[in-house]
């Protein structure tokens, strides 16, 4: 099976955010994009979750003969599936999730301070009844940039309630880590402070996926963040305006222009299509290029407008149109240098 159930890759999604926001209730919240990229990796979890859950329960169709179950029988020999992704699975998956979204709001606040408060402090676990596994990097203190940290966190097994501690006390000795029983467990591996992912590649949805998940779950992804991406642009820029210091008109922004700017393909077409809600701050920054004859055959149609713009490093270049009865309105984007044949004088 491989397109993603729709109804069901939202509702996990919904999960794993609403974890995410409850675990930075009580902590400084990270810079937007961090945010961001947080939301982003929580769907590409829970698109992996979906995928392996659907096509698990597809598994059960058949019988051994390969002859087509009846409903009843089939919905009987999923139902373990069921319960354990949509019910204990899942709860589990939560409480982490809640735990671990606060350790990396927290990471963030430590990146953040460490000039004054430069070491870590393991605390050890609230749990009433602690596993021994982290007994042993209890108390530890060791300065933020130590490679400790990146074999062992609090938040690297299933529901562990230890945490960490910005501190300017001294450093104490390495914990022996050469046990394996120490290491961390699958898809928790991560420090999710540095990479913004609440559960890491490691973890069985995503290193143990059928064939054709990951292009199927980037394709989900992309498709329902296109989608969130539209609505938050209509929201807040449709019927507004931009300026540009070296540009004399006001320029009109139009259901259309945000259609056109999220469908225009591109090679960086996430970053491009997140750019849109930044664009009444960065507008201003980008180099205008000039302008030349729009080669649009509809009537109306009189100029082109070329503001150049770096997206990851690449250049790229935003199209203002302006018609014959006045209106300039932001038409869309593209990454084609070609577009720069178009410039000439009036």
């Amino acid at each position: 099976m491989s397109d993603i159930e729709q109804h069901l890759f939202h509702e996990f999604c919904k999960v794993f955010n609403k974890a995410s926001v409850n675990g930075m209730n009580d902590v400084p919240k990270p810079d937007d994009d961090f945010i961001e990229a947080l939301k982003h990796n929580n769907a590409v979890f829970a698109a992996f979750k979906t995928h392996r859950m659907q096509n698990d329960m597809v598994k059960q169709l058949l019988d051994e003969n390969g002859v087509l179950k009846t409903f009843e029988q089939w919905r009987k020999d999923v139902s373990s599936i069921t319960s354990h992704q949509c019910q204990a699975w899942l709860q589990t998956e939560y409480d982490t999730a809640v735990l671990r979204a606060r350790q990396a709001a927290n990471w963030q606040q430590f990146i953040r301070e460490k000039d004054v408060l430069p070491n870590l402090l393991w605390v050890p676990s609230t749990s009433p009844n602690p596993g021994a596994d982290h007994m042993p990097f209890w108390n530890t203190i060791l300065p933020i940039e130590h490679p400790f940290w990146t074999r062992h966190r609090p938040g690297d097994r299933w529901n562990c309630k230890c945490d960490l501690r910005s501190t300017d006390k001294p450093v104490t000795p390495v914990p022996d880590d050469d046990s394996d029983s120490n290491n961390p467990q699958p898809g928790l591996d991560n420090n999710p402070g540095i990479d913004a992912k609440i559960f890491s590649d490691s973890h069985p949805y995503i290193a143990n996926a059928y064939p054709g998940a990951k292009e199927t779950v980037e394709k989900t992804v992309r498709r329902q963040e296109t989608k969130d991406i539209k609505k938050e642009a209509r929201r807040i820029l449709q019927g507004s305006t931009l300026t540009h210091p070296h540009f004399d008109k006001k320029i009109n922004i139009s259901r259309r222009s945000i259609d056109e700017w999220t469908n225009q393909p591109h090679m960086h077409y996430d970053v491009k299509n997140k750019l849109l809600l930044k664009i009444s701050k960065i507008f201003g920054e980008t180099i205008y290029r000039g302008f030349g004859k729009d080669a649009s055959t509809k009537a109306g149609a009189k100029w082109i407008h070329l503001f150049e713009i770096e997206i990851m490093n690449d250049k790229s270049w935003i199209i203002v149109k302006e018609y014959e009865d006045g209106n300039v309105l932001l038409y869309s984007i593209t990454d084609s240098p070609e577009i720069l044949n178009a410039i000439k004088k009036k």
